[in-house]
């Protein structure tokens, strides 16, 4: 025995979810100021060069004192 299984108010559900999934991370993406398309590499390599920039940054402002 066939249950009879109305196809169409699932997947346009099932749609509307994923849409507002996919809205509320590119929203949440944008407010931290992150690209929410760009590779993992590219938001790694922008961490580290920050990190790095600090680092001589701080280096730079030490050595005159000294």
């Amino acid at each position: 025995m066939y249950i009879l299984v109305p196809w169409k108010p699932v997947v346009l559900v099932w749609g509307l979810l994923s849409g507002m999934i996919l809205v509320s991370f590119v929203a949440s993406s944008l407010l931290q100021g992150k690209d929410p398309f760009a590779p993992p590499s590219a938001t790694k390599t922008g961490a580290t060069q920050t990190a790095q920039q600090a680092n001589h940054s701080h280096k730079a402002a030490r050595t005159p004192n000294q």
